[in-house]
């Protein structure tokens, strides 16, 4: 069995200011004398993950600043705010050489960055969207991504990372990731990612059960993408904690979105039995995606 290893292993540069697209204000944005600036109004269509992907904050953070219930539903013209202080791990760089930043490790693990953009956001800041895709021949876990923004002479400015948003990833699937900066220095024009971390097959990690992504539809839903399919049970036992990661790409294979969701009313799901489940997207730009991956894990049941 491969040891558990954590090691930089990729770095995906991007051309200054190719992928910075900006997305104007919406008119939703109103100022608020409280000491979070931003209130979004839902319209109809919103989503928690949606509205949190729009202004670059986590779906916790958005759900402990208003005191909701991740199950509850939004009301059109619910006022929402936005909590938009700027992140711990946000950490000025400038002038530290770019090689100090990534942190070594013994043992590599050669997997790839892959459909990496840098886009900024409704309120100012950056959000860079990608994925990691596994090209080892052994499942891994634990994928921890780090950004660093670099000016146009390539120095880096502010550093960010993330873990990606899958618990299990086997062979050749893609693990997306979103690393948010939300007070990013004005000179910033690219991002350069490493992978910092990346765990093989442990004695917990052997609980984790692939699921089978069957009957898969998808299409535009108003101005969200909404997948469904079924997850089907294809091992020999029963499992629980079903979730189910549906990532989007536009036609050039730039992430444009994801969207991680656990199956709730699925309590165990035996050898051999479905659940369906249907997923709304929110997506960067204006372009509807031009495809989509869905993968699934479980937990075994002892």
């Amino acid at each position: 069995m491969p040891p558990a290893s954590s090691r930089v292993t990729a770095t995906a540069t991007l051309a200054p200011a190719a992928f910075l697209t900006p997305i104007p204000p919406t008119p939703t944005l109103t100022p608020s004398p409280s000491p979070t600036p931003v209130v979004h109004y839902v319209a109809s269509g919103d989503t928690l993950f949606g509205i949190a992907l729009e202004y670059g904050v986590t779906v916790d953070a958005l759900l402990h600043a208003n005191g909701l219930d991740v199950n509850e539903y939004l009301d059109i013209g619910q006022a929402l705010i936005i909590p938009l202080q700027a992140a711990e791990a946000e950490l000025p760089l400038a002038g530290e050489p770019l090689s100090n930043l990534i942190l070594p490790t013994p043992t590599p693990q050669p997997l790839e960055l892959v459909g990496v953009s840098l886009r900024r956001t409704a309120v100012g800041g950056l959000l860079c969207l990608g994925a990691v895709r596994n090209v080892i021949g052994v499942p891994v876990t634990n994928l921890q991504v780090q950004a660093v923004l670099v000016d146009a002479a390539g120095n880096p400015l502010a550093q960010q990372t993330a873990l990606a948003a899958v618990d299990y990833l086997q062979p050749e699937q893609r693990a997306p990731f979103a690393v948010t900066f939300l007070d990013p220095p004005a000179q910033a024009v690219d991002v350069r990612v490493a992978l910092l971390r990346a765990e093989t097959i442990s004695a917990i990690t052997e609980d984790f059960v692939p699921l089978t992504v069957a009957d898969l539809d998808a299409g535009m839903s108003g101005p969200q993408y909404r997948v469904t399919g079924s997850l089907v049970n294809a091992s020999g036992g029963p499992v629980t904690l079903a979730t189910v990661v549906i990532t989007l790409f536009d036609a050039k294979g730039l992430v444009l979105g994801y969207r991680e969701a656990m199956l709730e009313d699925v309590t165990t799901l035996d050898p051999g039995a479905r659940a369906a489940f249907s997923m709304l997207l929110t997506f960067q730009g204006e372009t509807p995606p031009a495809a989509y991956e869905a993968l699934a894990w479980a937990t075994r049941v002892h």
